[in-house]
């Protein structure tokens, strides 16, 4: 059976709208600032010409590139992958002889979350293939890996499954709240904050001479932050009880403290890689019957108090135990 994975149309049409709001810009911009002010070709007919240039050449290669040249397909089988870009096969793997792995790269601007560039490698005896996942939904992303590069394939092999039928992995949703030197500096810092709002609070009502829009600015500068200390509190609480303590894999079920799920129950286990530093890690179980359910598992940053230090083992015997697909990352 043939499973096809492909840029999806919403990053297409996206790509679309970025290009129709570009050309123009451009065209209007190349001649003004350019040909005019720095080439100092003021004759408003080849100004024009070369506008009425850009916006067709440039439209154009907009519509080529999001219909035809940009948008690429994987075709896979239990044999061979191919990748198709347009209407021709540009590269073709043997899946017995080709690794195949991927690379996300979460792109911010000023601090925001932009996207995500993703990437697929394809290494062989001879060479090694970097492809573009352009346009790809995180979906079909995760849909592709799962196919291309299955958990159960990259966990360790052991002499007998049997060997190790039972293993409980405990957790520790106390080592999301700040511990030790840090906690106190914090709480320091808040008590002096808070203490000297409330010295200055008490200069202006005691200085009769004072202006009494002081008063209100100091007031309100120490309710907001109250507020943000209020609901950093009450975030990190319930991320903390997101957090199970304990997750027991056997051969046959998965037990999240006393949540207890056969195998044969579920979709997919839906995991983070362990290979993800700074990132929050999730478990996400998904049921035959639609049913979701998610847990936290704390940041995979290696610095300071690990909430589950013994996550990669416990993703290499899941993945070792269940069927196969049915253990897969969340490549997000």
């Amino acid at each position: 059976m043939t499973r096809v994975y492909g840029s999806g149309l919403a990053g297409r049409i996206a790509a679309l709208v970025v290009g129709v709001i570009a050309v123009p810009l451009v065209a209007i911009a190349f001649p003004l600032v350019v040909l005019e002010n720095i080439l100092d070709i003021r004759d408003s007919k080849i100004l024009i010409a070369v506008c009425v240039g850009i916006l067709i050449v440039g439209g154009l290669w907009v519509l080529v590139h999001v219909f035809v040249t940009g948008p690429i397909r994987f075709e896979t089988d239990a044999q061979s992958v191919r990748l198709r870009k347009g209407l021709r096969v540009t590269n073709e793997w043997q899946r017995a002889a080709t690794v195949f792995g991927s690379l996300v790269t979460r792109q911010t601007t000023n601090g925001i979350p932009s996207g995500s560039l993703r990437k697929v490698f394809a290494t062989t005896a001879n060479e090694r293939v970097e492809v573009p996942a352009r346009w790809f939904s995180a979906k079909a992303f995760n849909d592709l890996m799962a196919d291309l590069a299955p958990v159960s394939a990259l966990a360790e092999p052991v002499a007998e499954v049997s060997a190790e039928r039972s293993r409980t992995f405990a957790l520790d949703p106390r080592a999301t709240r700040l511990r030790g030197p840090v906690r106190v500096v914090v709480t320091v810092l808040l008590v002096l904050f808070f203490a000297s709002l409330a010295a200055f609070a008490a200069f202006i009502v005691s200085d009769p001479t004072s202006d009494p829009e002081a008063l209100y600015f100091i007031l309100a500068v120490a309710l907001f932050v109250l507020i943000v200390v209020v609901i950093v509190g009450i975030s990190g609480s319930r991320r903390a009880k997101r957090i199970p303590k304990s997750i027991t894999v056997t051969t046959s079920t998965l037990q999240v403290d006393d949540k207890v799920l056969y195998y044969g129950q579920l979709a997919s286990i839906e995991l983070t890689p362990p290979s993800y530093s700074g990132n929050q890690r999730a478990l996400t179980l998904v049921e035959k019957i639609g049913t979701r359910t998610g847990y936290q598992l704390g940041s995979g940053n290696p610095s300071g108090t690990s909430v589950f230090p013994e996550y990669a083992a416990f993703v290499d015997m899941v993945g070792r135990v269940a069927p196969a697909g049915v253990v897969r990352f969340d490549l997000r």
